[in-house]
């Protein structure tokens, strides 16, 4: 029988199906076949005799479980529902239900998936008196400990204020856990290793009974996995690992790339098999894959060949003037793409960094009637913190808005309850009014400290009006986000970085808008095309559509063509990385690595020369990863405006000048005395125009500009910045 199977199966892959028992490591390159080198390992151990209980095999989904139990019914039959295979958590669950006689928990535990242990541990933080909303922060640092096998009493005191709050609620949060007899995720892992540690029959059991173990997707094992895996394995050494240490992109999760330099030293000798045939790249694309791995300083060296004809043109590597061009030239790609290749929208995919450069994309693709999803996130419009800062806008625009008002109330509305809010909505309605309408009046009827933080919010609010009202709108929306307290009430919260990421960016979606308009800008219109294009009623699940996510929420899958847009230093790699040092920055590169070799057949690299903000533009800089591919020079591109286009979706073009690596300092303004009627003037975001007319209004006037690419504009000089051309 494995005579047959010898003959679907390359070289490579038949020395690590057939290898003799023992220690190996076999290094999978993308696309080389590991999930099938795994299942004939499997069927040729039972070919050669191993009882199936004898083998376990460890993946870490469900999916995979599934799909090479189906495999392996195929290739050997009914011996194969025998063999031990499931992932760690369920393998490890099955056992403790075994073995587990009270300590620390009974075998008849519950285990609390993330929601329940979030939501227990927000409980925690409120008993505490500390922010709810960092639930999430302490709840991946009790998991990092965990996986790391270290308790509350092994751990020192941490640098950060979310872990040193963290620790503190690490005692308590296992307290809860045994009192409520539940185990989490993490424990399920932890729990494992500490009954093999302390019940030596119940190890002992274990080790006679399995005598090879294999393990899928090696790369993403953490260290408390890869001590189960020592303890069992250590006493017959048949350790067999399938994974790639370039696609590791899971520190965060606590997976660590050294455990296959781990198992070199624990297990030696090692026998190390590399899969580098690739079986679905072009290679073009491989090339580029292994010109990056050469620059990492601790991956082992591999490099990745296939036999499949050459694509039909290089790995494309493009530059477009503005984020705004870069979506355009992408849409228009892919209407090409799937009308000269007969391609599905789902045969492509959009891959970026953070979930925030998603925005454009989502707006061209809608623009063009081309259907997409977000792949593990939230629509752009749809995210809580961007409708959150909608609110504020829309409540400046409209205090009558009480939907706004109430969003606003959840941020801002400290000492005025659900209870009062309540009340509040009944005396409005009974009113026939809004609820700002009655808010004063309202207010007399509440004592002590409701009354006190009603009036503080009423006047909290007024100055937030009196001060959006006194700048121009695309100054005073970038003042709003720091005015509205947004990026402080998210700043120790869950997943922050990513949050102030997405306000930032709706701050530049809202100025882009403004540019655009021609006359008076309007956020009103801005509003409305925001409700009447990304409603929640228009968000569709479509099968057949563009792939839009980051390079993370695609791993293990391919595409017959691949966009990896905002290739520069601050975005790929991460500004994070950049601050954190180098093992952050290898990470990086591998995170590359996966997202080049998602593509079959085409792959486009993109990057905007300029980052559009309210005030001047902002050059960028071309990622260092586009140099290490030896990417060739970048074609530049530019997409002509189209009247038809919606006003959210086009952006006006602006006199840029010439790229440049380093940003150009602003030169300081002219004196607003000195800026009269017929002055030709710059302004970093409107640029040149003449001045027809000035009001002393203000403490240092008001002027009226007619500007070349965006016609009239009335600024406050104040604030304005105005330099004279001479």
């Amino acid at each position: 029988m494995s005579r047959r199977w010898r003959s679907e199966l390359d070289d490579a892959q038949w020395e690590a199906v057939s290898a003799e028992p023992g220690s190996i490591i076999v290094l999978a390159g993308a696309g080389s076949g590991k999930t099938r080198v795994l299942t004939h390992r499997v069927a040729y151990l039972l070919s050669e005799g191993v009882p199936p209980e004898q083998i376990l095999a460890l993946t870490f989904t469900n999916k995979a479980a599934d799909t090479m139990r189906e495999r392996l019914l195929e290739l050997i039959g009914p011996a194969a529902k025998d063999v031990r295979m499931g992932t760690f958590h369920s393998v490890f669950a099955r056992w403790l239900r075994q073995e587990l006689k009270g300590s620390p928990v009974s075998a008849s535990f519950t285990i609390y998936d993330e929601e329940d242990s979030r939501n227990l541990i927000r409980t925690l933080l409120k008993e505490s008196g500390a922010d709810p909303k960092r639930a999430s922060a302490v709840r991946a640092a009790i998991s990092r400990w965990k996986n790391a096998a270290l308790s509350w009493r092994e751990l020192s005191e941490p640098a950060s204020a979310h872990e040193r709050i963290a620790l503190l609620l690490y005692q308590r949060y296992e307290q809860r856990m045994r009192s409520a007899n539940a185990l989490d995720f993490d424990d399920l892992l932890l729990e494992t290793y500490r009954l093999l540690l302390r019940e030596t029959s119940v190890l002992q059991k274990y080790q006679q009974n399995i005598q090879h173990i294999l393990v899928d997707e090696y790369q993403d094992t953490n260290p408390l996995q890869y001590y189960v895996l020592r303890l069992l394995a250590l006493p017959h050494r048949n350790l067999f690992v399938v994974g790639d240490d370039a696609q590791s992109i899971y520190a965060f999760r606590g997976a660590d790339v050294r455990n296959f330099r781990y198992m070199e030293q624990d297990f030696a000798p090692v026998r190390i098999i590399r899969l580098e045939q690739n079986y679905r790249s072009t290679p073009q694309i491989l090339q580029a894959a292994n010109n990056l791995l050469t620059h990492s300083k601790e991956l082992y060296p591999k490099n990745l060949f296939t036999y499949n004809p050459p694509g039909p043109e290089p790995v494309l590597y493009s530059s477009a003037l503005t984020p705004r061009e870069e979506a355009l030239f992408v849409v228009q790609r892919i209407r090409e793409e799937m009308a000269r290749y007969h391609l599905h929208p789902r045969d492509i995919a959009i891959l970026y960094r953070i979930n925030a450069y998603s925005r454009t994309f989502e707006e061209e693709l809608r623009a063009e009637r081309i259907p997409y999803k977000l792949v593990g996130a939230v629509s752009f419009y749809q995210r809580e913190e961007v409708k959150h800062f909608l609110a504020f806008i829309r409540f400046l625009v409209n205090t009558d808005d009480d939907q706004a008002l109430l969003r606003i109330l959840s941020v801002r509305g400290e000492g005025i309850g659900d209870t009062t809010q309540e009340k509040l909505l009944n005396l409005a309605a009974q009113e026939g009014k809004s609820l700002w309408a009655i808010w004063m009046p309202a207010a007399s009827l509440f004592r002590g400290s409701i009354q006190r933080a009603m009036t503080s919010f009423y006047q909290g609010m007024n100055r937030l009006r009196e001060s959006f009202y006194e700048l121009p709108l695309h100054e005073a929306v970038e003042n709003l986000l720091e005015e509205s307290g947004l990026i402080a009430y998210y700043q120790n919260g869950d997943n922050a970085r990513e949050r102030i990421e997405n306000l930032r960016e709706l701050v530049k979606a809202i100025q882009e808008y403004l540019a655009k308009q021609e006359g008076e800008p309007s956020l009103r219109a801005f509003l409305d095309t925001i409700a009447l294009v990304f409603s929640t009623g228009d968000q569709k699940e479509v099968s057949d559509a563009v792939w839009l996510s980051t390079v993370h929420g695609v791993k293990g899958l391919e595409f017959h063509t691949v966009f990896v847009v905002g290739v520069t230093e601050g975005l790929f790699p991460h500004l994070r990385a950049t601050e954190e040092g180098q093992a952050a920055i290898e990470e990086e590169r591998r995170i590359f690595y996966v997202a080049l070799t998602r593509a079959r057949r085409h792959l486009y690299l993109t990057y905007p020369l300029y980052d559009i903000r309210g005030s001047a533009p902002q050059p960028t800089t071309p990622s260092r990863f586009l140099e290490e591919i030896e990417a060739k020079a970048p074609t530049s591109f530019s997409v002509p405006e189209s009247p038809s286009r919606p006003a959210l979706i086009g952006v006006r073009r602006r006199s840029l000048p010439s790229p440049v690596r380093t940003p150009t300092p602003i030169p300081d303004p002219s004196p607003t005395s000195a800026i009269q009627p017929g002055c030709w003037v710059e302004h970093s975001h409107f640029g040149r125009g003449r001045v027809l007319h000035r009001e002393e209004n203000g403490a240092a006037g008001v002027v009226h500009v007619d500007f070349e690419d965006f016609g009239m504009k009335k600024l406050d000089l104040r604030y304005a910045r105005l330099r004279i051309l001479s």
